[in-house]
């Protein structure tokens, strides 16, 4: 009896599975066990002593204290929870603005990428630290920052601009965000604009084609060949900027979360932590979600 041959889907599954088993072996070993003692820390009270520490169930207190007493826990949450909203879209347009001008062909092309993938390698944590000991390099940094007043009167300006206008109040203090925060909004599109680079370069060139010969304009292309091709990337990159915005060392939750930590509150800490981790994974089921209905709704 001749045996079933695996079908092609069924070997892609399999091939995934093995491409993903070094990181279920990694999160057993190393990550598991840590993990259960941080959700027990966020129900107890956890004091050091010599060679450990005692662990006391406390139930819900430490979850009563950052939202009822801590007075900087809920103010940080929310202050994340809205420069969500605005980091977001603009990193996602701005990635594909660049992705796609990077697409393009033009002499040089190769060089104008790698400076525009800089700031991903010197946001790196090592090469960030070889910069901080160098005395030279942190001055021209200091002398950098010097910026930030220019930036803050270009963006009042902007301000009193908009306000003029008679624009509504919370589109003018969105662009007022956006233009005090723009090198740091565009220091944070280099892992975006790479993907979408890589899904832009997937487009077959017989559907432009095709298009062209039927007098389509590149606005149309855009949006009815570019957009909807690359469409999985897109949630792809908004689910990483999602995470990335969160988790970031100048975030003001995590802030707090490695400040309490580091004064050995490490149950409130645990707690922070634990309520932070599961906002993050609330949002990004929406997104997922939202996504999902989306794609069920054009399928349909």
């Amino acid at each position: 009896m001749k045996k079933p041959h695996m079908t092609i889907s069924g070997r892609r599954a399999m091939t995934g599975r093995l491409f993903v088993l070094p990181f279920y072996i990694g999160f057993i070993l190393f990550f598991l066990k840590p993990l259960i003692e941080s959700l027990t820390f966020a129900f107890s009270n956890v004091s050091i002593r010599r060679g450990g520490f005692d662990v006391e169930f406390t139930g819900l207190a430490n979850l009563r204290y950052i939202f009822t007493t801590d007075p900087d826990f809920t103010k940080n949450l929310a202050s994340s929870l809205l420069s969500l909203l605005y980091t977001v879209p603009v990193v996602i347009i701005a990635s594909l603005f660049f992705a796609i001008i990077l697409n393009s062909k033009f002499h040089g092309r190769t060089v104008v990428r790698a400076v525009f993938f800089l700031p991903v390698i010197i946001a790196s944590g090592v090469v960030m630290e070889i910069i901080n000991s160098d005395t030279f390099a942190s001055g021209l940094i200091s002398s950098s920052q010097g910026m930030d007043t220019t930036v803050s009167s270009t963006s009042y300006g902007l301000t009193e601009l908009l306000v003029q206008m008679g624009l509504n109040e919370t589109v003018v203090s969105y662009f007022s965000y956006i233009s005090s925060n723009l090198y740091d909004l565009m220091w944070r599109t280099g892992i975006q604009m790479i993907i979408f680079l890589a899904a832009l370069q997937s487009i077959s060139p017989a559907l432009y084609e095709a298009s062209a010969i039927e007098g389509a304009s590149a606005w149309e292309n855009f949006w009815m060949i570019t957009i909807p091709m690359i469409t999985p990337m897109i949630l792809v990159n908004v689910v990483y900027t999602v995470i990335d915005t969160f988790t970031d060392s100048a975030n003001a939750v995590m802030d707090q979360i490695t400040s309490v930590f580091r004064e050995q509150q490490y149950s409130r800490s645990a707690a922070m932590s634990w309520v932070y981790f599961l906002i993050i994974g609330v949002i990004l089921g929406l997104i997922l979600l939202i996504s999902a209905r989306s794609n069920r709704n054009h399928a349909g």
